[in-house]
């Protein structure tokens, strides 16, 4: 099997070649296809490029997909035609980290968030039911998907199903209902029924919930036991799954996301769509093993993708390594502690690979080029994946890690030890804003005031000390769609003022949840836009505006970094997105519902309620495949 991209030197070295080539060749001619686009008001509105040499613009040209020339003003005298840009113009969005057949599949499910009671989540599924009537929902081979329960509401006892069987007209029916952070899923009887009796036993890293009744299955108990008896979607629903989910992130600006753990027959579906140009959006996934944690190399065979380190379908379809998983969430106390939970003594959360194992597998990932991406929300987690790094980087390492970009996923609780040792080793944290503000009414009785403030949910601190040779600018950020909402302004919003995007306060007050960790908007912005391409390896392709990078922007109804507080973001409207030149979205279409029966503004207002007081987690099970 062919390395990824050679090494990951490579990867670098060809990037930095390609933007040198096509500066080259695009500054000293102008194709006669180019476009030359403005700002439809000069006077009052710019291009934010986030280009040192040219900060702010008037003009951009495109050609072939790539910005060919970028103007400080608007041509006085010139005869071509001009595209007006009624806005604002920003860099196109770079999603770090979502999960997008989930997302699509989710759109098509029973909302559950903010659910107060059993009585509540069987009458959201009866609604949805009716909505859905003759559809052949709840059958064996097609069984009812939901998502957002979450038992805080009831008491804090887990739901059973025997309490989905109270309806009678849902007693007969195969449910699979997710936890709101997507590590437990609730399932109706006629899916126990499937099951041995008594239950098997939970497998290492999963348990199964039996007080007061049985149906809940969590972690690794999932994919064992569950996941080898739901149906499976075929290559057409996951193909809308993965349209419907470009089209919604469209909507907000996103012209670029990572995928955060996909499994190889799931990416030959895409490469197909990159060959046919369906692909509204830049893709980056990282592969998943089908046995989640392994070295798989015979299992990527198949991969056309491998063999095309640039990209398929117009640099659109991206290679971004792979996905390990060192533990859980935080809010089903699946994250693995160094020390127990303050409101749980006797555990300490669940490691899904051992310490041991995870230095094997990212040796062996590492070893054949390949970045390694590993999710960890613990400080004993974070601990793991910054071992293994650093025994593949070599203790001497100073910034060393740009040569390889590996990356932590979510590097939510981290000890101040290890903290010092991402910095010096220049590893990269990929964050999602909104987890922080998600969490922080529930986070203190998890971690305890002094966990919490000296190892939790950093964002300032990430950025390197100038002392470190690093080319790493910051971290990168993203949602971690669709446990949390996908717009990144709502993202940008919680990083600069540590607010919750929903409420606008904190549990410290307006001032935020412990401002020290404020980003400020420029930083924010940059989390999705150039860092986030430099977390892919592209920083020399994308994520500026600028001669020779993909010709991908977002505009919008405000100068974003005109209010440095930052509380104008949470209300940013998106006007149009472009990729490749192309626009992909503009709000001045009208609004589709989507194929669940629900159109984007029913989902952001269910999902808005949620996350008031959600005890959110992160998604790592591939559902789908």
């Amino acid at each position: 099997m062919a390395q990824y991209g050679g090494s990951p030197i490579f990867a670098v070295a060809s990037t930095a070649l390609f933007a040198l080539v096509a500066s080259l060749i695009l500054s000293t001619s102008t194709s006669t296809s180019s476009t030359l686009y403005c700002v439809s008001d000069p006077t009052t509105q710019h291009i934010e490029t986030l280009n040192a040499s040219l900060p702010r613009a008037k003009c951009f040209r495109v050609a072939n997909g790539l910005f060919t020339e970028v103007l400080a003003e608007v041509p006085t005298t010139s005869e071509e035609s001009i595209t007006y840009l009624d806005g604002w113009t920003i860099p196109g969005i770079i999603e770090s980290h979502g999960h997008h057949l989930q997302y699509g599949e989710m759109l098509e499910s029973v909302l559950l968030y903010d659910a107060k009671s059993m009585k509540e989540v069987r009458g959201r599924i009866g609604e949805f039911l009716e909505r859905h009537r003759g559809e052949g929902y709840g059958t064996r081979g097609k069984w009812i998907r939901g998502i957002g329960w979450d038992q805080k509401y009831f008491g804090g006892v887990m739901p059973t199903a025997a309490d989905l069987a109270v309806d009678p007209l849902l007693s007969d029916l195969y449910m699979m209902l997710d936890r709101v952070d997507v590590h437990c899923v609730l399932t109706s009887q006629k899916v126990l029924d499937l099951l041995p009796n008594p239950l098997p036993a939970a497998p290492p890293g999963g348990f199964i919930i039996t007080d007061p009744g049985p149906g809940v299955f969590c972690d690794n108990a999932m994919d064992a036991i569950i996941n080898p008896i739901a149906p499976k979607p075929d290559v057409a629903q996951k193909t809308r799954w993965f349209k419907t989910a470009m089209a919604e992130l469209n909507k907000v600006g996103v012209t670029g996301a990572g995928d955060a753990g996909m499994r190889p027959q799931d990416i030959m579906i895409l490469e197909d769509m990159a060959v046919k140009g369906e692909l509204s959006m830049r893709l980056n996934v990282m592969i998943e093993c089908p046995e989640r944690n392994t070295y798989c190399p015979l299992d990527l065979t198949d991969l056309k993708l491998l063999e095309a380190p640039r990209g398929m379908g117009e640099n659109k379809l991206i290679l971004g390594g792979v996905k390990i998983f060192a533990d859980g969430a935080l809010g089903s106390r699946g994250a693995a502690l160094l020390e127990p939970y303050s409101d749980m003594p006797d555990t300490r959360g669940v490691m899904l690979i051992n310490e041991t194992a995870l230095k094997a597998v990212v040796a062996d990932w590492a070893n054949a080029g390949f970045q390694v991406n590993v999710h960890a929300i613990g400080d004993r987690a974070n601990r793991a994946a910054i071992d293994a790094f650093e025994s593949v980087l070599g203790k001497n390492c100073n910034g060393c890690n740009s040569k390889r970009r590996f990356r932590i996923e979510h590097a939510q609780i981290i000890h101040p030890k290890d903290q010092f040792r991402i910095a010096r080793l220049g590893i990269i944290p990929s964050i999602q804003p909104t987890h922080a503000t998600s969490d922080m009414a529930y986070a203190v009785d998890r971690l305890g005031a002094s966990r919490l403030k000296d190892s939790a949910y950093r964002m300032a601190s990430f950025f390197p000390p100038p002392k470190y040779q690093t080319l790493y600018p910051g971290p990168v950020l993203g949602s971690d769609f669709p446990v949390e909402p996908p717009n990144p302004f709502h993202g940008m919003y919680a990083a600069v003022t540590r607010l919750s995007p929903a409420t606008l306060d904190s549990p410290s007050g307006k001032g935020g949840w412990y401002p020290e960790e404020k980003l400020s908007v420029e930083q924010a912005l940059r989390g999705f836009t150039s860092n986030g391409a430099y977390g892919w390896f592209k920083e020399n392709e994308m994520g500026t505006i600028e001669v020779g990078k993909y010709a991908d922007w977002v505009v919008v109804d405000r100068d974003i970094l005109a209010d440095k507080s930052g509380m104008s973001l949470v209300d940013v409207e998106v006007r149009e997105t472009w990729v490749g030149g192309a626009k992909v979205y503009s709000s001045n279409a009208p609004e589709v519902e989507v194929t669940g029966g629900k159109g984007w503004r029913s989902v952001l207002s269910e999902w808005a309620a949620w996350s008031r007081d959600v005890i959110n987690g992160q998604m790592w099970w591939m559902r789908t495949s």
